[in-house]
């Protein structure tokens, strides 16, 4: 009777356990790397970039001089996004998998149209990642994802790799999340900025074809070319390179880059150049009430050093330190002065001022929300930089003026 018991309780416990009906495969699945959202709402196209594992194991699709891709690109179109994801199960074998995709790849006139509907799937869709990095492609985003970017074998993990070492050693560019888009443009600010990738170069070169990884250099490339603008949910402008640096110092988002800078010219005088590397930056951005309207008080606090001289300032002495730490301060003093100038021009919010006012004033911030952009346009702006040129003992006089040139 025990043993039946016995028996009897295993039989019962077995029920719970799971088991692998519902498995998939390895094999089964189409591991995504890159996805391209064209189109508008009712006639969406949505690229997949899918890895190739075959290519990937053999030393193929492109490092290994093999004749195999180590992806495959191909789209579909529907009235939704989600029914255009289904659809692809009509032309590819294998389930698409979102959990390994790296970049979300916008063309530029569905982010003109709005992005709403884009970051809306992303987030109610439990197999993506909100931390999957966002590109706006300059054209379509279908035709950018057909491109190859050697000597990555995989281009969405190349563009992944392009943001992050923006992000840590440039900071032209802020890098941004389908989270922090999602975030920035439902907050009071209601603006973001999203990195753009084009296609440059000249000639009739093609990015398209394995062959690219047979050439030493490709006539053209992939590389991130600007700043889209987003107020609400529609990209509105583009920001150029300095424009945009000027954004990552408001938003205390540099994390590294080099300032080019030049001595002060008198007359028809050579023009000199100095290189500093900032190696860490502090921002803090503080809006200030006044009597007629706000200011926005800026306090930036950067430690690096100079890589490359060819300065007449004695840089060995105390006095020559201070006039290069000065110069550096003006420099960085015009990069956010240009860029708030820019953003006051465009009445966008990409500094998040909006959020500091409504935490810092909540009952003036309900006063002035509705008529923001205007507040934002007349808004006064005071910046002040604290630069601190660091290990003194690589200091010398540049080579020109050592040998008396």
């Amino acid at each position: 009777m025990r043993k039946l018991g016995v028996m009897f309780l295993l039989l019962l416990i077995s029920l719970w356990l799971s088991g692998c009906s519902n498995r998939v495969e390895l094999n089964e699945l189409g591991i995504i790397t890159a996805t391209g959202v064209d189109g508008k709402s009712g006639a969406w196209i949505v690229t997949y970039q899918i890895i190739i594992p075959s290519a990937m194991a053999s030393g193929t699709g492109g490092g290994g001089g093999g004749s195999q891709s180590a992806v495959h690109t191909f789209s579909t179109e529907a009235k939704t996004i989600r029914e255009a994801i289904d659809i692809s199960n009509l032309e590819n074998p294998r389930r698409l998998y979102f959990a390994h995709n790296n970049v979300l790849l916008i063309g530029k006139k569905s982010a003109d149209q709005g992005i709403n509907e884009i970051i809306d799937i992303y987030l109610r869709n439990f197999e993506t990642r909100e931390t999957v990095k966002v590109l706006v492609a300059d054209g379509e985003a279908r035709e950018l994802l057909k491109q190859l970017t050697p000597p990555e074998k995989v281009p969405g993990v190349a563009l992944a790799k392009i943001l992050a070492k923006d992000n840590q050693l440039g900071s032209f560019f802020p890098l941004i999340t389908v989270y922090e888009i999602a975030q920035r443009i439902s907050s009071d600010s209601e603006a973001a900025g999203i990195p753009e990738v084009a296609k440059v170069g000249s000639g009739d070169g093609k990015l398209d074809t394995i062959e690219v990884f047979q050439k030493t250099s490709a006539k053209v490339k992939l590389k991130l070319s600007g700043l889209s603008v987003i107020k609400g949910s529609k990209r509105i402008a583009t920001l150029k390179q300095k424009e945009s640096q000027g954004v990552s110092w408001l938003n205390n988002q540099m994390n590294s880059s080099t300032l080019s800078f030049t001595d002060p010219v008198k007359n028809n005088e050579e023009k000199r150049y100095t290189a500093f590397q900032v190696r860490k930056a502090t921002v803090k951005a503080t809006p200030i009430k006044g009597p007629l309207h706000y200011t926005l008080k800026v306090d930036v606090k950067v430690k690096g050093e100079i890589v490359e001289s060819e300065t007449k300032i004695n840089i060995t002495k105390s006095k020559g330190i201070n006039q290069m730490q000065q110069l550096i301060n003006k420099e960085i003093e015009a990069q956010i002065l240009n860029s708030w100038q820019t953003i006051q021009s465009l009445k966008v919010d990409l500094a998040g001022v909006a959020n500091k006012i409504h935490r810092k004033y909540p009952k003036d911030w309900h006063k002035i929300k509705d008529t923001w952009p205007e507040e934002l346009a007349r808004m006064d702006i005071k910046i002040n930089v604290e630069t601190v040129i660091s290990r003194p003992g690589l200091f010398q006089n540049s080579f020109k003026k050592q040998i008396g040139k």
